[in-house]
């Protein structure tokens, strides 16, 4: 597989600050925002969500308007510095329950959260990349400091 196996400790934390991002969004406490997150957090996919204050006040939003959705992991790796998820969220408004699955890029710095880049499928997009597509290109961009960013390799739709 693509996506390292052999975990040093730091990315073993890296994959904890990812797991504890989905469990911030699936219990509705948008105080672990502050924990996690560094001060110039942005999440490419909705680049008004800047820092954690910003994801602390929406979190509690989100969980309020959507009682029961979820996001779950399905695969997730992680070196010294990059971190890569494949989840399935379920979403439920008014009672009515909908899935998608998605692909996210975090990069981490000084031991937070500094960017993520999510892909979401829109209806005409089919599935998501490859897990093994996404994690080679993010880490192929990010060592080499490509200005671009990540943004331009994924479809972003927002739910």
């Amino acid at each position: 597989m693509c996506i390292p196996s052999d975990h040093s400790a730091l990315s073993g934390e890296n994959e904890a600050l990812v797991r504890q991002y989905f469990d911030m969004w699936n219990t509705g406490d948008g105080r672990v925002a502050d924990k996690i997150l560094g001060a110039a957090y942005v999440d490419h996919a909705h680049p008004d969500v800047l820092g954690p204050a910003r994801v602390r006040s929406l979190v509690p939003r989100f969980h309020a308007a959507s009682p029961g959705s979820r996001i779950a992991i399905e695969i997730l790796g992680a070196d010294d510095e990059i971190v890569a998820v494949h989840t399935t969220l379920e979403l439920i408004r008014d009672g009515a329950s909908t899935w998608t699955r998605g692909v996210s890029v975090f990069r981490i710095a000084g031991g937070k959260l500094a960017e993520q880049w999510t892909w979401l499928p829109r209806p005409e997009d089919g599935g998501p990349p490859s897990a093994c597509d996404v994690w080679e290109e993010a880490k192929r961009r990010i060592r080499l400091e490509d200005h671009r960013g990540l943004a331009d390799m994924f479809a972003i739709a927002r739910p």
